[in-house]
């Protein structure tokens, strides 16, 4: 988290736009166990027998034989078997999947890489760790290690738990959950016949045990262990118990897994100021948003409270569907702000434009995009939801006795949730904020898994937990409110004095992965990330100096729903169109900024307007937009086409905006226009050159 997230259980954020959408109520089948282990195995066989497809020469690794990847040609993979239950001298094993990229010219170490969730495959992300390390990879092999139960460790699969296709939350989820957990208890057969209780052997302590195993095996040490959310977790706990064999270790995006609060508490807090603080750092909000966003994010709890919105919008696929925007919507949104700029970019636009001129059009499309991209997740191998709360449930912190039965657990939670303070998740109530999405933070979907037979505690030693020869990298990003910046700065104090917290500014959750909704930012996390391994001794001279030039979240003030709502170009020399036409420029750049925002989360290179009217895009990293008609007001269209380098951030446009009231002799005359802006630079305004009927156009206005 992904994981979303992005508060331990939540480090499950989507890292791909693939929709899941099934209209089944996924109840819990009366189906005999044993039917339900058979499917269960025929998912997880597939991880070994791909492997066994790869012909050809193989690579002798340590004492590990590695064969070509089947689906990444530059990849070696290979495979361990490890016992499944390591208290069990009868246990059966479960085959650890790896892949070994190695170094292009000679190589001077090894990088370790983890993916979060818990539930995310690290394979699953490979493109964007091998961006992250980018030239290291002259000099550095990588190997990506898959956490046991997901990608190619046997990956994990529940069939109630992965269809489930109501708000992942509340007693029927919990059901689902648990009985995921009773499968997995009655799925491995010691020899005698007897049932694993292998809902508790998915746990982190397992998964770094099977890492310092794979490590042995393949003959490497002083390794560079890199984790990103659920990832630096488990990195965390690798470090306690195995730092001889590291050579230096990186958190970005972490949490604490000694001390973790069970409320997730400052997550509310960290979302509160970075809502204000995103409008005050973009000036098109900074200049025309009279309204604190928190304000407007409590006035909108209130309305929905006890008016709940519903209508339709355009799905990310470009077909119409019907959205209803409950508190519980507005929790998810607040939550998955943490992870997804565009929720930032567009929440208090989008609540100003509904309560302000009644015009739900803003929120509906936000919800909408929020559901389908942050709200779902990959199928296995990429993604396991059983690992998920097999992790979660045997590690995390619960606001109830995991000893206690289940009826039992939810009094207990009950309780704790009636005597929280009211002030804690304002302005929403702790009952309203428990109700989020489980893979944010699970409150209470661990509430029917199996009771642990054993005592799982991931560190047992005390601060600090690395010695002073392991030099520790911890990134964060200051928007971060599912792994908060505060959290990240106690982790660095519990490492000891060899660690280093750095924030980057600007930034969501994870800072150095590359992540494509997010092109550019993370730039900064990858400079500090590669000087760090290159020399991790020089951590304490590290150049931090990107850090005061990450770009800022280009935050909407509002969302016109007339020509006449929207704020002008600001004239500048050789200026002769009247205000009208200044409107008119002004809309055909929003157009542009809201499609270039809006493909960030497609599944198909096309959609709709806000208003009506369409646009495609096509290429990478140079991506074209034709748009056809497109209204992001109700009363003129916009049509032509522009190109945004992903890369460098520049945006070239050229457009025809015409007002649906040009037969008014006061109304302004079609505009043809060109404008220039660039997406990594938002301070510096788009520039608009063009006529107006006759008249020459020229202005400026803030960044879309």
């Amino acid at each position: 988290m992904t994981v979303a997230a992005d508060a331990p259980s939540r480090r499950a954020r989507p890292r791909s736009t693939v929709v899941r959408r099934t209209g089944l109520h996924q109840g819990l089948l009366a189906v005999a166990l044993l039917a339900a282990m058979v499917l269960l195995t025929a998912v997880i066989a597939p991880a070994t027998r791909a492997v066994a497809r790869g012909a050809g020469a193989g690579l002798r690794l340590g004492s590990l034989q590695l064969l070509p990847c089947p689906d990444d040609p530059t990849g070696w993979c290979g495979s361990a078997a490890l016992p499944l239950d390591r208290r069990a001298p009868d246990s059966p094993t479960i085959d650890i999947g790896f892949e070994w990229v190695p170094a292009t010219a000679q190589p001077q170490g090894t990088v370790v890489v983890v993916d979060g969730g818990p539930g995310w495959a690290t394979h699953h992300s490979r493109e964007s760790y091998l961006k992250m390390l980018g030239p290291l990879l002259a000099t550095r092999n990588l190997l990506l290690f898959d956490l046991r139960g997901t990608g190619r460790s046997q990956a994990l699969t529940c069939p109630d738990l992965e269809r489930y296709a109501d708000q992942p939350s509340g007693p029927d989820f919990a059901r689902t959950v648990g009985a995921c957990g009773d499968l997995l208890d009655h799925t491995w057969q010691r020899p005698d016949g007897s049932w694993l209780h292998a809902s508790e052997l998915f746990g982190t302590v397992d998964a770094t045990q099977d890492l310092a195993d794979v490590l042995t095996r393949l003959g490497l040490s002083d390794v560079d262990l890199y984790g990103d959310s659920y990832g630096s977790w488990f990195a965390q706990v690798f470090a306690a118990r195995h730092p001889s064999v590291l050579r230096s270790l990186t958190l970005d995006a972490t949490y604490e897994v000694l001390g973790l609060d069970p409320w997730y508490a400052s997550g509310a807090a960290t979302a509160r100021a970075a809502f204000t603080t995103v409008c005050r750092r973009s000036p098109q909000c900074a200049a025309h948003a009279s309204t604190d966003a928190w304000s407007l994010i409590s006035a909108l709890a209130k309305r929905l409270r006890t008016a709940p919105l519903t209508g339709t919008t355009t799905g990310l696929d470009g077909e119409p569907i019907a959205v209803t925007v409950t508190v519980t919507t507005l929790v998810d949104l607040v939550n998955d702000a943490g992870s997804d700029p565009g929720i930032y970019r567009s929440l208090q636009a989008a609540t100003r434009a509904l309560l302000v001129r009644g015009d739900d059009a803003p929120l509906l499309r936000l919800a909408e995009q929020t559901t389908a991209h942050d709200g779902t997740n990959s199928a296995p191998p990429d993604f396991s939801s059983a690992l998920y709360f097999a992790a979660a449930c045997t590690d995390y912190p619960q606001l109830f006795s995991m000893a206690s039965p289940a009826a039992e657990r939810t009094r207990q939670l009950q309780r704790r949730i009636a005597a929280q303070p009211t002030a804690t998740f304002a302005p929403f109530t702790a009952a309203e904020w428990t109700t989020v999405n489980a893979y944010t933070n699970s409150y209470d979907g661990c509430l029917n898994w199996p009771a642990p037979q054993h005592t799982h505690t991931p560190i047992t030693t005390r601060p600090p937990l690395l010695p002073r020869t392991v030099p520790a990298l911890v990134l964060g990003g200051d928007l971060d409110s599912l792994t908060p910046a505060a959290g990240g700065r106690h982790v660095a104090a519990q490492l000891g004095p060899s660690a280093r917290f750095v924030t980057v500014p600007n930034l969501t959750h994870i800072t150095a992965m590359a992540d494509h909704t997010r092109p550019g930012p993370e730039a900064c996390g990858q400079s500090l990330y590669r000087q760090f391994v290159r020399t991790p001794a020089a951590l304490r001279h590290l150049n931090t100096s990107c850090t005061r030039h990450t770009p800022a979240i280009p935050t909407l003030a509002d969302y016109p729903h007339h020509l006449a709502d929207a704020v002008p170009l600001t004239p500048t020399p050789g200026n002769r169109a009247r205000p009208p036409a200044l409107r008119l420029a002004a809309v055909g750049t929003s157009a542009v900024g809201d499609a270039i925002a809006r493909s960030n989360y497609l599944t198909h290179g096309h959609n709709t307007g806000l208003r009506g009217g369409t646009w495609t895009v096509t290429g990478a990293p140079q991506a074209q937009f034709s748009l056809t008609d497109v209204r992001w007001v109700t009363d003129a269209t916009v049509s032509g086409t522009a190109t945004w380098d992903h890369t460098s951030g520049a945006v070239t446009a050229h457009l025809r905006v015409t007002s649906d009231t040009n037969t008014d002799p006061d109304a302004a005359p079609d505009v043809s226009m060109d404008v220039t802006w660039n997406t990594l630079a938002p301070h510096t305004p788009a520039y608009v050159t063009g006529t107006a009927g006759d008249a020459p156009l020229r202005g400026v206005l803030p960044a879309p």
